[in-house]
């Protein structure tokens, strides 16, 4: 009589059957699971860097800039001193007095959240894995490419360089779709000012780039997690992009690593999150800097909801290629990094699963 063997774990037929099935974690968790499915489950090495103390609001946190006085010659050149400070020496801070009303805010959170609270047969439609354009709605944009999955779902729309059309916007969310991905714009084209003058640069240096055309608005929801031990929201990256401005609820999880700690990030109502991009410190040189950033499994019953919006260029340079601005280099600042295409930068993107400065390693000039 043989021994009985152990049958072997199939990750992709399990994969396969949760992407297929179009109900997302949000669907996981309301059917009242108590354990998360095993491709859900997060290596040794990144659990273990999870149960690390972080750093709570009471002893640090992320820098806030009031932006009340960016029009005032007398106060702009300190809001410029700040705002290319905090991004050489953080790359995240919160910006409060920005233009945008809160109640303007907490709508867009609350649209995004009754999106995602609707009931599967409406999302469904929307379930579908073709990135870089139109509206998307899925779980882990990277699930086929990372090792293992993180708990959330995200609804994508993409908003330029080729505008959406309002009906290809669910309807439950469109019109603060379109408002916030407007309002949003105008707050980084201040503060992509103020960075561009943080390097000598004229104020409508990045504009005129083209570093505001590419957008993508990421709505994520990261509902109830049964075993938030064992699973991260979103793992540990950097954002590939210029800069990035985000809006979240009241419910925490958001953590960027400064120097060696995970510091939270907790929310101020009102306030917007912006952070450098890893496009951003290669263009500047290495003057600012982007920084890695996760999100933890939610153990609230209240789901943790955010509403992101990637900024990054649109019109690739003459030849093709690019890399450190000439304006920034000199004998004395030579280039720390090569020139790389558009195709390299997609190619490293969609290749993998988010990750940390992958594509500034490679384009690093080793000496």
């Amino acid at each position: 009589m043989e021994a009985p063997t152990l049958c072997s774990y199939d990750r992709l037929k399990e994969v396969k059957e949760f992407d297929e099935s179009k109900i997302g974690v949000k669907g996981l968790s309301d059917s009242g699971i108590t354990s998360i499915p095993k491709f859900f489950v997060h290596p040794p090495e990144t659990l273990s860097d999870l149960k690390k103390p972080s750093l709570s609001a009471t002893s640090i946190s992320i820098p806030i800039i009031d932006l009340s006085n960016i029009n005032s010659p007398s106060d702009r050149p300190n809001l410029v001193d700040q705002v290319s400070d905090m991004a050489k020496t953080w790359g995240f801070f919160q910006v409060i007095n920005h233009g945008i009303p809160a109640l303007v805010l907490d709508d867009t959170v609350s649209a995004i959240k009754a999106f995602h609270d609707q009931p599967y047969e409406v999302k469904c439609k929307y379930y579908k894995r073709q990135e870089g354009q139109g509206v998307m709605f899925a779980s882990n944009n990277d699930l086929y490419r990372a090792g293992a999955a993180s708990w959330h779902d995200s609804l994508q729309a993409w908003l330029g360089p080729e505008p959406l059309t309002a009906e290809e916007i669910p309807e439950v969310c469109r019109e603060e779709v379109v408002s916030w991905g407007s309002r949003a714009t105008e707050v980084a084209e201040r503060l992509m000012e103020l960075l561009s003058e943080g390097l000598g640069l004229e104020s409508g240096k990045f504009k005129e780039l083209s570093f505001l055309e590419t957008k993508a608005l990421v709505a994520h929801c990261y509902p109830y997690c049964p075993q938030p031990d064992r699973t991260v929201g979103i793992t540990s990256h950097t954002d590939p992009g210029i800069l990035t401005v985000l809006i979240q609820n009241q419910v925490s999880g958001l953590q960027v690593k400064h120097g060696d700690v995970w510091v939270n990030v907790e929310p101020v109502h009102g306030g917007l999150v912006v952070n450098v991009g890893d496009f951003l410190q290669i263009i500047s040189n290495g003057a600012y800097t982007s920084v890695q950033h996760r999100v933890l499994a939610n153990s609230s019953k209240e789901p943790r909801i955010s509403v992101v919006i990637f900024f990054n260029v649109a019109k690739w340079k003459g030849d093709g290629h690019y890399g450190p601005l000439p304006e920034l280099l000199s004998p004395e600042k030579p280039p720390i990094y090569r020139d790389f295409t558009q195709k390299e930068f997609l190619d490293n993107f969609y290749s993998k699963a988010i990750d940390n400065k992958s594509l500034i390693e490679k384009i690093k000039i080793r000496k």
